[in-house]
């Protein structure tokens, strides 16, 4: 995954601004685009592959800030669970990407009016996640917007032959302009 802010694009290639420097994606042709919308907790089903992002709270439960609802030609980006940085909780923040296993959200399910509790499931672990009924959803979809200078991107790409060779993206997930 290279993240930052797309600088330059082509038809073929897009460089992309990061912490480290500049990176030169071909493209993939055509590639993906994924932008975000406004979405509920209802979009949290079994088996969905989620991003969670959650504080630890008082009592040492994970409490979720917002979900993201990831569209099946994404399942598997970033799973796991780990601390985000910078964190602009005292506490930190944590993102959980992984499935939502089924048949484990208590108060009914998570979509309820009252929240619930979600257990995230990835590689390695489980994360349970109390979701407060106010939790805003996203609901990344597949667009026919394309990315453009000043975008801030997370880009899916792979090496080329035998794991050398350049970079080509073959998913763009928009992430704010």
């Amino acid at each position: 995954m290279v993240r930052g802010v797309v600088s330059d694009v082509t038809s073929s290639s897009l460089v992309i601004k990061t912490d480290t420097g500049s990176v030169t994606l071909a493209l993939a042709s055509p590639p993906k685009v994924f932008d975000r919308e406004s979405g509920s907790l209802s979009d949290v089903a079994d088996n969905a592959f989620v991003g969670v992002t959650s504080v630890k709270q008082p009592d040492g439960k994970e409490q979720a800030t917002e979900i993201h609802v990831f569209p099946e030609d994404l399942r598997g980006l970033g799973e796991g669970s780990h601390m985000m940085e910078p964190s602009a909780s005292p506490s930190g923040s944590r993102m959980t990407n992984g499935s939502v296993q089924a048949s484990r959200m208590s108060n009914g399910t998570v979509s309820s009016s009252h929240g619930g509790t979600l257990v995230v499931t990835y590689a390695g672990g489980t994360q349970t996640i109390d979701v407060p009924p106010s939790t805003p959803v996203t609901v990344i979809k597949e667009t026919s917007k394309q990315a453009a200078v000043g975008d801030q991107v997370v880009v899916v790409s792979k090496r080329g032959a035998n794991g050398g060779g350049a970079l080509t993206a073959s998913s763009v997930l928009l992430v704010s302009k």
